[in-house]
């Protein structure tokens, strides 16, 4: 009897994450299906917002036209005075901006420059070449990122003061009296107080988050490599050029697929292997009996305490052929030849990715287990009691009622770790810098993730553009992921029916 609700609980656990799988992949498909009605639906909306922009210009007073050219013209007529004012102001600061600044910036960023540096053969008279700068690729790029930024900004303004004044219009002619500029100031920060607190994050998440990833993502469109580095040199658009590359080069291709197996698969391994060796061991500490409770999770603390950079590097030297680990099993006679824990290349490098993936078990099992530990204590124990009663044995008590709780707090932090493990640099290049190297790989080795490829091509290769569809590529992966997947969690499904 014992046997056979264990298998059943076995069974029972492998169909539930079979089924797991099987619904993020119809997510995943059921999304890219709504895809079109989508994409749809929102040419609809846009064609009504233009369909109204025209109605407002033909049938609105003529305040309200004039705001067309204006900004601010229909709220003045409509009695809001300072309102309008600074809408006219924004417009004039806009032109202003557009002539001293904008408009070569908005020209350069479709150019990219067109008069390279220059050394020539002129000399100074001190015998030094005299150079003669041109035009920098990179900051033009980043100034008509800018610059369009701020186009759309206005262009959103714009669009709300017409639509403003209108409304104040509409107020007016039916016998009201719009909203002066003083009682919108005091809604600001009254009843729309939440507006007046976003206001700062939202700009420093343009400046800090929006313009760099714009920045970095409209590189993958250049020919910004090697070859083309300003301000020596000038690079240009080249459209979809690099992202056919990764597939149709040989040797990129040979190199992306590979690594893109083995990032997904180091993913999922390490998040799987961290997350149940945690739930175990934060059983296990937890259990009646056990003494000294607090003194296990505190070494556990004091291990995440250390930084991470050096428990690697250390971990580095000890695997290291000539390091701690094999002078040790030489010396005991356990071993004739040192072992290639990290440099191993036979087997598909397979030792050196298994080295990774204990280094980072044992790095990763004390998150788990501090974030689960409070999970368990929570579970209401007469649930066991009752499962014990009936007959269900550990496993089956691991797999119907630990589990499911424990799953339905962790999942998002589940899937947080698979996408962070996707993207671990760490672990990868200060354990084995990407290595071994094998020539049939570009600049890459046999454990290098698609991140620590990036870095190569990067930093040490200087081949920005194909760094940057690489990582067009990672983050398309891992933002489709983490959508579907969370939404396919208890955490969200289940929220309010979870007992």
């Amino acid at each position: 009897m014992e046997q056979k609700y264990t298998d059943n609980a076995f069974v029972k656990f492998f169909k539930s994450i079979g089924a797991w799988f099987a619904a993020l992949w119809s997510g995943i498909c059921s999304f890219f299906r709504k895809l079109p009605k989508r994409i749809g639906g929102a040419f609809v909306r846009l064609g009504r917002a233009c369909k109204r922009f025209a109605l407002d210009f033909v049938r609105g007073h003529w305040t309200n036209k004039l705001s067309y050219i204006f900004m601010g013209a229909g709220n003045i007529g409509a009695g809001q005075y300072i309102k309008g004012f600074l809408y006219l102001l924004i417009e004039g600061a806009f032109i202003a901006f557009m002539t001293l600044f904008g408009g070569s910036a908005f020209v350069g960023f479709f150019t990219l420059g067109t008069t390279a540096m220059n050394t020539g053969d002129a000399v100074d008279e001190w015998g030094n070449p005299i150079v003669a700068h041109g035009d920098d690729s990179l900051l033009m790029l980043l100034y008509g990122v800018c610059t369009l930024l701020v186009i759309i900004a206005f262009a959103v303004l714009y669009f709300k003061s017409i639509f403003s004044g209108v409304a104040a219009r509409k107020i007016k002619e039916s016998g009201g009296k719009p909203k002066c500029f003083k009682r919108e100031i005091f809604e600001l920060f009254d009843q729309k107080l939440y507006k007046t607190m976003l206001t700062v994050p939202v700009l420093c998440v343009l400046a800090f988050t929006v313009v760099p990833l714009v920045y970095m993502i409209l590189m993958a469109f250049t020919s910004y490599d090697h070859n083309h580095l300003p301000p020596a040199s000038l690079f240009d658009w080249i459209g979809f050029e690099t992202f056919g590359k990764v597939f149709a080069n040989p040797q990129i291709a040979g190199t992306f697929f590979p690594l893109l197996g083995w990032t997904l698969v180091w993913a999922l391994i390490a998040t799987v292997s961290c997350y149940f060796a945690g739930i175990f061991l934060a059983m296990l500490i937890n259990r009646k009996g056990v003494v000294g409770k607090p003194v296990f999770r505190t070494v556990f603390v004091l291990t995440i305490a250390v930084p991470q950079f050096i428990t690697l590097l250390t971990m580095s030297n000890f695997l290291h052929i000539d390091g701690p680990l094999n002078t040790v099993l030489m010396d005991l006679g356990l071993i004739k030849e040192r072992i290639g824990w990290l440099t191993d290349v036979s087997h598909n490098a397979v030792l050196p990715r298994f080295s990774v993936l204990m280094v980072n078990l044992w790095i990763g099992v004390p998150y788990t287990m501090l974030i689960t530990t409070g999970v368990l204590m929570n579970i209401p124990k007469d649930l066991f009691e009752a499962a014990k009663l009936d007959g269900a044995s550990p496993v089956k008590l691991f797999a119907r009622i630990t589990l499911p709780y424990v799953m339905f707090v962790t999942g998002p932090y589940l899937i947080q770790q698979f996408i962070g493990n996707i993207n671990n640099f760490n672990i990868i290049y200060l354990l084995t810098g990407g290595g071994p190297s094998v020539p049939e790989y570009h600049i890459a080795g046999k454990t290098d993730l698609l991140i620590t490829w990036l870095y190569k091509l990067t930093i040490e290769q200087n081949d920005y553009n194909l760094g940057s569809v690489i990582g067009i590529y990672t983050f398309a992966a891992c933002a489709a992921f983490s959508l579907v997947a969370y939404s396919r969690t208890s955490a969200v499904k289940n929220e309010e029916n979870f007992q």
